[in-house]
């Protein structure tokens, strides 16, 4: 059998399981949202560009996400360069305290953020005593989409950090060194040599920045419940509220599930041609 066959046969479980547990609900849920009051109608989506609310969500969603990815890729590169560069058993502690806010739900998250930071937290009741700030004005923040950002910040970072560190060890270090043996100076080696060397890596990790944040939940509705209005939110609210309202549910899915991978897909084809290119 030729090579390629073979790769076929490989990719068949894989193949199944996404076919089975991710492309078939996306289906159905997709068909669900094509009906309303039983009847079949574009109602669930015609009323995406009418009502002021779904074109709120969506927008704070997508200006929540990108900022979060942008943080989170700005701050997570250099932290992740640090942690290469430490020695084998200080990385190796490292790496697995820079797993722990992988394990926590989303909701435990929210919680421990207003534990250290809500008006009677740790460290807020600490600025209180000693620097005699006002609690209620300085946890005010951590109710709103800013304190979304922080507490995003905190589960996205260590994932930046797991995507580039392999990258910076499989990085070939001695281009760097002929680049700047032939003169080359600081902007050239990092636009010319380190960027596209460590590209692929970047917009790995950036896009899965972007698209945890843009479906993240639990921590959003543990900080602020309902009150900013970001699409996973609005979702919940069709979902659970005593009238409930499962096809505008489903739509609004459909549309969250589209705009993120459009989003996604997009922002690598531009950016790998601008690598590419360099």
């Amino acid at each position: 059998m030729e090579r390629r066959g073979w790769i076929y046969i490989l990719l068949l479980p894989i193949t199944i399981v996404l076919a089975v547990f991710l492309l078939w609900p996306f289906v159905l849920v997709f068909l669900e949202s094509l009906f309303s009051e039983g009847r079949l109608s574009l109602v669930n989506y015609t009323s995406l560009f009418i009502k002021g609310l779904y074109r709120e969500s969506l927008a704070t969603s997508l200006i929540l996400s990108f900022s979060t990815a942008l943080l989170g890729t700005l701050i997570g590169i250099p932290l992740s360069y640090a942690l290469h560069k430490s020695g084998r058993k200080t990385r190796g502690f490292l790496l697995s305290i820079n797993a722990i806010p992988l394990t926590f739900s989303g909701l435990v998250v929210g919680f421990s953020f207003i534990v250290l930071l809500g008006t009677s937290g740790f460290f807020t009741l600490l600025l209180k005593q000693f620097f005699g700030i006002n609690p209620l004005e300085f946890s005010a923040f951590l109710f709103t989409w800013r304190g979304l950002m922080v507490a995003y910040l905190y589960f996205l970072i260590p994932r930046m950090i797991l995507t580039m560190i392999s990258a910076w060890s499989n990085a070939n270090w001695s281009l760097l060194e002929a680049a700047v043996s032939l003169g080359a100076g600081p902007f050239t080696v990092l636009f010319k040599v380190l960027l596209p060397m460590l590209g692929p890596a970047i917009l790995a990790g950036s896009s899965l920045l972007f698209a945890v944040s843009m479906g993240a939940y639990g921590t959003a509705f543990a900080l602020t419940g309902v009150a900013v209005k970001i699409l996973p939110l609005v979702i919940f609210t069709h979902v659970s509220d005593l009238a409930a309202d499962i096809e505008k549910a489903d739509s609004l899915a459909v549309v969250l599930a589209l705009v993120t991978t459009g989003v996604i897909l997009l922002y690598e084809q531009v950016f790998s041609r601008k690598l590419v290119k360099r």
